[in-house]
């Protein structure tokens, strides 16, 4: 019972919970932003034969981005995403998404 008596009288705890509820809601917006970026890359693949780079870029940022809220809501980390820390910038080995990938031969 004193550790629930803590966490209610605690600052930290109720802070938390507002920074919690608050990237529960900024959940919701990249989740539409990502379903537009596959309608565009969608698009893009129809009209041009290619993903759109700038989309791809975009869209690796923003899936690290849902990552680091996930990771963040459910207690796994105490590091507040953006804009507590900067825009994820995206891994330097991204694959080309360019060009469809070659089908490769299965090892024997």
């Amino acid at each position: 019972m004193s550790a629930l008596k803590t966490s209610l009288c605690s600052a930290d705890f109720w802070l938390r919970l507002l920074y919690t509820f608050l990237f529960m809601l900024a959940w919701q917006v990249v989740e539409i932003l990502l379903a537009l970026l596959v309608v565009i890359q969608i698009l893009a693949r129809l009209f041009t034969g290619s993903a759109n780079q700038d989309a791809v870029v975009w869209g690796e940022g923003l899936s690290v981005y849902a990552c680091q809220i996930g990771r963040y809501v459910t207690m796994a980390s105490e590091q507040k995403p953006w804009p507590f820390i900067e825009w994820p910038q995206p891994a330097a080995q991204a694959a080309d998404v360019s060009k469809p990938a070659e089908p490769t031969e299965p090892k024997a």
